[in-house]
Order: C-alpha cells, then structure tokens, then sequence
C-alpha cells in the first residue's frame, strides 16, 4: 500500500494521459495491489489473470487503471476505469511522488545476521529468523517499462519485503522489493543458498527451495512446497499446496496442489520421464540400424575433424561419418503421446 497526495481520478487522467470510462470517478489517495484494494485505493490492471480480482476491487469501491490493451476484453469493457495506452508508465509516474518513506529495517528477537548480508529499507523480518553471508533483501525488483515514443523506464519498488518467522535465508541469496506491496516470505520457509525471489512474489508457510532457483516476479507459491536446485519459474505462475518441482525443471504455467512436475517446460514427472525414454528408445533404434564400422572406419571418424553443425551431411557419405539426426519437437511431442497411450 503507497500512499500518494489525494487528487481526483479526472486529474490524474488530465495530468498523465488516457481516458475515463464507464462513469469513472473517485479522489485516489493510495496505489494498492489488486487484491486488496478497497474504497479511495487505485490499482492497476496489467494481466488477464487479475481481472477477477479487478473486479472484485471495483466492488469494494477502489478505482481501476487499466492498460489498453485489456481494456476491449468483454469482462473489461464495461468496467468503469481510467484506460490509458501505457497503464505501467502512468503507474511509474505515480509512484515517482509517492509517499513512500525510505524506513529503516526492523527485525525480531532471536535473528542472526551474517556478515556480508545487506538489508535496505523498507525491510520487515519476524522472529528467528537466520539470513546466511551476502544475501541482499529489499533491492528493487527488475521491473521496466515501456512508454511513448518507445522509450523504456524503471518502475519504482516501494513495496519492500515481509519475511515471517523461523525463516532460513541462504548464502548469496537474493530478494526483491515489491511493487505497491511487499515481497513475503510466510513462516518457516527455507531458501537454500544462491535463490533469487522477484518482485511481488509470495512463498507459502513451509515451502523449501534448493540452491540456485529463481523465481519471477509476481510468483505466488503455496505451502509445503518443495523446489530442487536450478528450478526457474516464470512470472505470475502458481503453484498449488504440496507440490513438487524437480531439479532443473522449467516451469512456465501453474501447477496443480499436490502434483509432482519435473522437465522443461515442466510437465508430470511420469509422462516426462515416459518422454525420456521413448527418446531414448528412438535414438537407440536409428544407431542399431547403422552398419557396424571396421577398425579402419573407427580410426578415420576419431581422426576426423570435429562435426560441424552449420554443414549440412552429405547423403553420398559412408554411414561411419553420418550423424544421427536428433528428434524434431513434433517427433517429441508423438512419442509423449504414443508413451501415455500405452
């Protein structure tokens, strides 16, 4: 929630572009996150996904921004709203006068601190908490937007960063501050060394995650999850109670409460492992039909240059020096499918 001097919705319209709709009205004294928005409150509308929460803002009595190029959908046309052609830039002026003090962080009883670790404002850390060496909390999130004429902007993150208690921070870890509202950690949550949290995410109460992860902004993770090492998780994904994501695995839609996700783009871990081995089942079939090689064929491919991938194989050549072409994703996709038929 960020303050800002109380104006008028037709004032801000006037000052900073767009237009109202729909009989659009209200003195806005604050920028508040879409969910919680409430009378005298103005959030903004940037992804389809909040529409609903939109919605439900506008029943409580907050006031709507919405981008244009959500404005036409049909749950969004009839919306009473301020609609501007580049909502995220109007926000970042907004927010460019915000009231928003720069407030020093405050922490519990019973924290340790590592050397190295850096705190910035508007930090708020519970009880017990351990936050291992050169771990950064509260920096802004990487949030940039593009406006008129094409030019690109910073967008100030003003939220600032909850982390509850019994919470473990591992070394090197980084945790961005919020947009309007704060990046949270619930209780107990365990962040392996090398984790990087996004701007506006929130980690469920007793979620593990293991080194090297990264989250994008606006992540919302549920509790009792667990994250293997290298995991990357695009923005505004969620992830159900009790999951499971395996190591390395890229996660680019949500997952379900209580399923276990494994691969890139993640998918059940068993029909990706079915996947796997219908490919290497393919791979296999093509090298066995291969003519076996003699010594001397063996000695001339090892003495041979190095393939070269931009050199297109030339079918008059003996089998010893051709290169099992790798499955096309079509290819990939039949034998997933062939595999779970089965």
């Amino acid at each position: 929630m960020i303050g800002v001097a109380s104006r008028s919705l037709g004032d801000l319209a006037a000052r900073h572009g767009g237009r109202l709709r729909n009989g659009a009205k209200g003195v806005v004294r604050r920028l508040v996150p879409t969910a919680r928005a409430r009378a005298g409150d103005l959030t903004v509308l940037l992804h389809a996904r909040y529409i609903e929460d939109a919605v439900s803002a506008l029943s409580r009595g907050a006031m709507l921004l919405v981008d244009e190029g959500l404005a036409e959908r049909h749950e969004v046309r009839s919306l009473p709203a301020w609609v501007h052609p580049h909502a995220a830039w109007a926000m970042a002026e907004l927010l460019d006068v915000a009231d928003a003090p720069a407030a020093e962080p405050v922490m519990g009883d019973g924290c340790r601190i590592s050397p190295g670790v850096h705190l910035l404002p508007r930090v708020r850390i519970g009880a017990r908490v351990t936050i291992a060496p050169g771990a950064v909390i509260g920096a802004p999130g990487f949030g940039y937007v593009t406006g008129p004429n094409g030019k690109t902007r910073e967008i100030p993150q003003l939220g600032g960063v909850i982390i509850e208690d019994d919470v473990h921070i591992g070394a090197l870890c980084t945790i961005a501050s919020g947009t309007l509202g704060p990046t949270v950690l619930r209780r107990g949550v365990k962040l392996d060394a090398q984790v990087h949290v996004g701007h506006n995410c929130e980690i469920g109460e007793g979620t593990v995650i293991a080194a090297q992860s990264g989250l994008a902004g606006s992540v919302v993770i549920g509790k009792g999850v667990l994250i293997g090492g290298q995991v990357g998780i695009a923005d505004h994904v969620r992830i159900g109670d009790g999951a499971r994501i395996a190591a390395k695995s890229g996660v680019i839609g949500d997952v379900a409460a209580g399923s276990t996700m494994a691969g890139y783009p993640a998918v059940e871990r068993h029909r990706w492992l079915r996947g796997l081995a219908e490919l290497y089942r393919l791979v296999s079939g093509r090298a066995s039909s291969l003519p076996p090689r003699s010594p001397e064929s063996q000695m001339k491919f090892v003495t041979s240059p190095p393939f070269d991938p931009g050199r297109p194989t030339d079918p008059e050549a003996p089998s010893d020096e051709r290169v099992t072409p790798i499955p096309s994703s079509a290819e990939l996709r039949t034998l997933i499918r062939r595999s779970e038929e089965e």
